[in-house]
């Protein structure tokens, strides 16, 4: 049977027209997500808190019997520098830490999985609620772990391949005298860096197109960055730019925050600093205070933070892919 000819114009992905999608609005997604659903980032947030805090809960008790057995007296802070074994009677301890910090890290992974997915499903959404704040455990999560994974061998494969030739082609050019060589060696760095980059921001699209069509979507995402990987490029040098300025305006609004909780210390006076954390260890009630004003902002951070490099690509695939709905209700009803 003949296609359809409106599928036939439509194609598959990476076929047909050059359908293109604009930097700034993709670049701007990650706002229009977060403005649209603030609950959903502060749970996103949360979600990807939560091995911190099981670290965090673990610290406690383990640095509480370290102090308690004097480990962090002059004496036993003197034997650490001697290379002895200060520690040895709370070994146990030690190993239990450990094993907490283990569970924290796969539950990281999985927490930074489980958000990606969700940030993707969001902005595939638009405005669509979702009262699971698009959390899911399940098949699109499996398939956008093995593109994860698959992603993370291949790309330190290609970067150790890339180093070596740039070593090889920097000791070839090591007798030419300066500074060629320099400029030489330079220039392979920046171009290795440079290619590194053009390759992710293609493979970026690969977790997206997995939600998007419901599959192992290697071939299906690598085609819709077909043409498009100097702007997918330049996406990541504005969203670069833009993670700076967040970070900064952040990390003054948190010594604005320090300030103002430290009740005027000079963070240049290390004893004053001292004095203010031995004081918090008497005041459990003001830890828990601030521990909870401080939850959500930094919820709202993290959520925000993840958002910023998953919501983008997201937004370029949704584009990109949106020529292929017509060809889908064809091919349903012929």
């Amino acid at each position: 049977m003949a296609p359809h000819p409106v599928a036939a114009m439509i194609g598959r992905p990476g076929e047909g027209g050059m359908k293109k999608f604009s930097i700034l609005s993709a670049a701007a997604e990650p706002f229009r997500l977060v403005g649209r659903r603030p609950l959903a980032t502060i749970v996103w947030g949360l979600v990807m808190l939560a091995p911190s805090l099981i670290v965090l809960a673990a610290m406690v008790p383990f640095f509480s019997e370290l102090a308690a057995s004097g480990a962090f007296s002059p004496e036993a802070m003197a034997a650490a520098e001697s290379d002895e074994m200060p520690f040895g009677n709370d070994m146990a301890t030690m190993m239990q830490f450990q094993i907490w910090s283990n569970l924290a890290q796969l539950l990281g992974m999985l927490s930074v999985l489980v958000v990606t997915a969700a940030i993707i499903r969001g902005v595939f959404a638009g405005r669509k609620g979702d009262k699971a704040f698009f959390l899911r455990i399940g098949m699109a999560e499996l398939q956008v772990a093995v593109v994860g994974v698959a992603i993370f061998i291949g790309v330190c494969f290609i970067t150790l391949i890339a180093i070596l030739l740039a070593v090889g082609i920097g000791f070839a050019v090591w007798q030419l005298g300066d500074p060629w060589r320099w400029l030489v060696c330079i220039g392979l760095g920046i171009a290795v860096f440079a290619g590194l980059i053009l390759l992710w921001g293609r493979l970026s699209l690969l977790a997206p197109a997995c939600i998007h069509y419901k599959t192992f979507a290697f071939e299906e995402g690598w085609k819709l960055g077909r043409g498009k990987t100097w702007s997918l490029f330049g996406l990541w040098l504005v969203l670069f730019l833009i993670a700076m300025l967040v970070g900064i305006a952040f990390m003054m609004l948190f010594m604005i925050v320090v300030f103002a909780v430290g009740g005027g210390v000079q963070l240049t006076d290390p004893e004053a600093v001292e004095a203010w954390f031995e004081g918090l260890g008497r005041q459990p009630a003001l830890i828990a205070v601030i521990a909870v004003v401080l939850l959500i902002p930094f919820a709202w951070l993290q959520g925000f933070s993840q958002a910023l490099f998953t919501a983008p690509f997201a937004h370029v695939v949704k584009a990109l892919a949106a020529d292929e709905e017509p060809a889908a209700v064809v091919e349903e009803f012929h």
